[in-house]
């Protein structure tokens, strides 16, 4: 198995793999091409447990992709509410920007997820 098939797992929700894999060492913070991590590929695609099991074995909260997005970015654009509930409580950088110039915050309120924008101004963005 390699970084691969880690990162695929991250994005298709497969936590025995990840479970599996973390457990034979490899670098929970491993990147693709685009330096998007297994936990940012997680946040997008709304795996939960995921998040979780990779935030308790080290993944970097506020690591940020070749766009300068990070997996709060990711799951507040897809709105999943409980992952960036999550990410909060571990710290995630609310106030973090891509290469445009958007932060999470202008992604909720570009998607109306009002839910996730009142969590992200509680944070203090």
């Amino acid at each position: 198995m390699n970084d691969e098939t880690f990162l695929d797992a991250a994005e298709s929700g497969d936590l025995d793999t990840i479970v599996g894999m973390v457990n034979d060492g490899i670098d929970v913070n491993t990147s693709d091409e685009h330096d998007r991590t297994a936990l940012m590929k997680a946040a997008k695609h709304g795996h939960l447990d995921i998040v979780q099991f990779l935030l308790d074995n080290g993944a970097d909260v506020n690591a940020r992709d070749n766009r300068g997005t990070s997996a709060l970015y990711w799951a507040t654009s897809n709105g999943h509410h409980d992952i960036v509930q999550l990410l909060i409580k571990h710290h995630s950088d609310v106030d973090v920007m891509d290469d445009r110039g958007w932060s999470a915050k202008d992604q909720a309120s570009s998607h109306n997820y009002d839910d996730i924008l009142h969590l992200l101004e509680e944070a203090g963005a």
